[in-house]
């Protein structure tokens, strides 16, 4: 009876360790080249919603060490942000916005190479870099939210 119990168990975790390995486990589906670039482009889509909260609160951190003045502008983007992202979702739902690009690709250009030089700097520990990027930065997310408010046509920008 006590080898049966164990067995038992035994197949019990092999099943749990099944079940988590084959849902953690990536799909491989072939996508378009339409469906990649989109998926790439929509930002806001990219970073899961837990991400970003550590994300948001990192910069803030930094913000406070490194660009204080910066603060609450700072909070004021993220949550113009959040809010923004929360109208396209709710306009995709109703069918008012088509599926589409968010942000061009020179925004997404000029995001790839100022995270690039974030990165090199917060590797670095570069003080004075990162006294330099963390505004750019902030004002790059004031222009994503830009591109929001276009988007929903809240704010056309001429």
């Amino acid at each position: 009876m006590k080898r049966f119990h164990q067995l038992f168990l035994f197949a019990q975790i092999m099943l749990i360790a099944s079940i988590v390995i084959t849902s953690l486990a990536p799909v491989q589906a072939e996508v378009s080249d339409d469906q990649k670039e989109e998926a790439c482009c929509e930002h806001d889509q990219a970073i899961s919603k837990e991400l970003k909260v550590h994300l948001d609160f990192y910069y803030e951190l930094l913000a406070e060490k490194y660009a204080p003045d910066q603060i609450e502008k700072w909070k004021e983007i993220r949550v113009e942000r959040d809010l923004l992202q929360k109208k396209l979702k709710e306009a995709k739902q109703r069918g008012e916005l088509e599926n589409g690009q968010t942000v061009d690709k020179t925004w997404l250009d000029k995001h790839a190479e100022l995270q690039n030089a974030f990165n090199n700097a917060v590797e670095k520990r570069d003080e004075d870099k990162l006294k330099e990027i963390l505004p750019k930065m902030f004002a790059q997310y004031a222009e994503l939210n830009a591109l929001y408010k276009q988007r929903l046509k809240l704010d056309p920008i001429s």
